[in-house]
């Protein structure tokens, strides 16, 4: 865990394991939405996982916390909903769209879109550069070289951390991330990252 941190991780990480209890489907027959859709528990994710890393070298000049989404996605309006007047590392939530990862510059996560899947590798070779936290749905992300896959296992929305990517990125994750991880992709050595 990060040093002097775990104050305020307490409360995210209680949010993490009750976003792993959420169900997909919502109950029948109600006026209201009992559960979140899956796209509410996706941008909870996104905005929660930036509680867990550190960025070695934040973006320069931006005075906030941009989530960036790259290509077609049906999470941005929840996203946008899920942030708005929420701050991390002291700064405002900005949501941005991006065309191109060469957009991203100010960036902190990128959420790249299943669209995406044909250009993965260079997009992936360029959000290393940058520094940037990368989650996709796409199957096989974090085998591939991302760095966090959604993945929905019995009707429930999970993750699974490539660590070593996380690690090649120059970023750190909190060992208290991957402890609630359904799998962590990489080395032992790799797992102990955050500690």
């Amino acid at each position: 865990m990060f040093p002097g941190r775990a104050t305020t991780l307490r409360p995210a990480l209680k949010t993490l394991a009750l976003l792993l209890c959420f169900s997909l489907h919502p109950l029948h027959g109600g006026a209201q939405q009992a559960h979140p859709t899956e796209s509410q528990v996706k941008a909870a994710y996104l905005y929660n996982f930036g509680k867990f890393v550190r960025w070695q070298a934040p973006p320069s000049g931006s005075d906030s916390f941009d989530i960036c989404l790259l290509g077609k996605n049906p999470i941005g309006s929840a996203l946008a909903s899920t942030v708005s007047g929420e701050k991390l590392e002291g700064k405002d939530i900005r949501v941005k769209n991006i065309s191109n990862v060469a957009d991203a510059t100010h960036c902190r996560i990128l959420f790249i879109g299943s669209s995406e899947e044909g250009r993965l590798k260079s997009i992936l070779a360029m959000a290393k550069q940058s520094n940037l936290l990368t989650v996709s749905d796409m199957p096989g992300f974090a085998q591939r070289g991302g760095m966090i896959e959604l993945v929905n296992q019995e009707d429930k929305i999970r993750f699974q951390v490539n660590v070593n990517a996380v690690s090649d990125a120059g970023l750190t994750v909190s060992s208290e991330l991957l402890k609630v991880a359904v799998k962590v992709i990489g080395t032992n050595q790799a797992r102990e990252i955050g500690k």
